[in-house]
C-alpha cells in the first residue's frame, strides 16, 4: 500500500477549515438578548430597568424569533369567578376571549433578586405602574350585587386607572451542557387600582332602564366586583406570563445575561 504524502499547505488548509467550521458553529449556538435589548452589569438596576422598558416595547409588537405574539392586546382564554364570595357579591361571572389593552404601557419602578447563586431559586421582585388599563370581554353573568340580581350575556369592558403592579417570580435554574438556563417555576402578581368603571352590554336581555340603574350600582361601588375579581384576573396573568417567560428565557444561558465584571 503507497501513501500519498500531505503537504503542510494541505494540512494548514485542513485546520483553517476546521476553525472555521467551530467558529461559525458557536455564532449559530449563540444566542442573545432580542434587540434593543442589551446586557447590564449584574447589580446595575439603572441598567435593568432600561431594559425593561424595552422589553415592554418590544413585546407590544411581539418577539417573533421567541414565538411570542404582540401583547398588544394581551389575550388571555378565560377568567372565571364562581360561587358565593361575600355577602355583597354573589355571582357566577365567566369572561372569555380577553384582551388587555395598553398592557405594555407602564413604567417599571423597581426590579431585584437576581443572584450569581444558580444553586438556589431565585425570587425576582419587580414593580410598575400603569395609568390606565382596558379589559374587554365577551361575559356570562348570574347572581347577586348587593342583594340586585345580576344575569346577561354579552360584551364587557372593564377601565382601570392608575393600576400599581407588584410581580413575584420564582426562577429556577436548569443545567444543559454545561450551562444555566432559566426555568419560571411560579409568578405571583398583586394589583392596587384606583377607580374601575364597567360596562357591560345585553343586561337583563337588553332592558336598558335596568341595564343602566345596575351598572349606576357597580360603579358607584366598583370595589365590591374589583376586590373578588382581581385575584382572579391576576392569577390568570400569572398563568399567561409564566408562559411567555418560559420561551424567552428558554435558550439564553444565564451566564451570558450580564457584562463581564
Amino acid at each position: 500500500m503507497i501513501f500519498e504524502p500531505v503537504s503542510v499547505s494541505k494540512c494548514n488548509f485542513a485546520f483553517a477549515v476546521f476553525v472555521l467550521a467551530l467558529t461559525l458553529k458557536a455564532h449559530v449556538a449563540a444566542v442573545d438578548f432580542p434587540e434593543p435589548i442589551t446586557k447590564c452589569h449584574f447589580g446595575d438596576e439603572k441598567c435593568l430597568l432600561e431594559q425593561a422598558h424595552k422589553l415592554l416595547k418590544k413585546a407590544s409588537t411581539g418577539v417573533p424569533e421567541k414565538g411570542i405574539p404582540s401583547l398588544e392586546p394581551l389575550k388571555l382564554d378565560k377568567i372565571e369567578m364562581v360561587g358565593d364570595n361575600n355577602k355583597a357579591l354573589k355571582v357566577n361571572l365567566v369572561m372569555t376571549d380577553v384582551e388587555f389593552h395598553n398592557y405594555t404601557k407602564a413604567t417599571v419602578t423597581a426590579i431585584k433578586g437576581f443572584s450569581k447563586d444558580t444553586s438556589k431559586p431565585m425570587k425576582i421582585a419587580s414593580q410598575n405602574i400603569n395609568p390606565r388599563i382596558t379589559i374587554k370581554s365577551k361575559y356570562k353573568v348570574d347572581g347577586n350585587i348587593l342583594v340586585l340580581p345580576i344575569k346577561g350575556e354579552g360584551e364587557m369592558t372593564m377601565v382601570l386607572d392608575n393600576v400599581k403592579t407588584r410581580f413575584v417570580t420564582t426562577l429556577k435554574a436548569e443545567e444543559r451542557d454545561g450551562k444555566h438556563y432559566l426555568i419560571v417555576d411560579n409568578i405571583k402578581v398583586d394589583s392596587q387600582v384606583d377607580n374601575v368603571h364597567t360596562d357591560m352590554t345585553n343586561l337583563f336581555n337588553g332592558d336598558k332602564v335596568l341595564s343602566e340603574s345596575l351598572l349606576q350600582v357597580m360603579n358607584d361601588n366598583w370595589r365590591v366586583l374589583s376586590d373578588e375579581l382581581t385575584p382572579r384576573i391576576n392569577g390568570a396573568l400569572g398563568e399567561k406570563l409564566k408562559e411567555l417567560l418560559l420561551k424567552f428565557f428558554n435558550d439564553i444561558p444565564y451566564e451570558d445575561y450580564f457584562l463581564p465584571e
